[in-house]
């Protein structure tokens, strides 16, 4: 490592001083570099900060769908209820008719054969 750090001393004051001209060039180009990949870092840091609002975004509808479709299931639940409780109610109803239309077709009997 010393070896290289020595020979690039030595050229640069060979040729009457040109190569502080390449240093100086290499050194802008190594500054402009660095300044390049700093922009390229900035706007890779706003495209994450881009992609985290977009996911939040995102997590706060999925959060507002599943909040809907939960209460939508909650509302098709109580409709199976009281569907049920109609179903059961109307089987009662349907008994009750029966028995009432069994009296009164035994009433119109006896008053078509009236008991003797």
């Amino acid at each position: 490592m010393e070896k290289l750090a020595l020979e690039a001393a030595r050229l640069l004051f060979t040729e009457g001083g040109a190569g502080w001209i390449v240093a100086a060039l290499l050194g802008l180009a190594c500054l402009h570099l660095h300044r390049e990949s700093l922009r390229a870092l900035e706007a890779r840091i706003g495209d994450a900060g881009a992609a985290a609002t977009a996911l939040e975004r995102t997590a706060q509808t999925n959060a507002a769908v599943a909040a809907a479709l939960e209460s939508r299931t909650r509302v098709l639940e109580d409709l199976a209820r009281l569907v049920a409780e109609i179903a059961r109610g109307v089987d009662r109803n349907d008994g009750r008719a029966r028995e009432k239309l069994d009296e009164i077709l035994r009433l119109v009997a006896d008053l078509r054969h009236p008991v003797r």
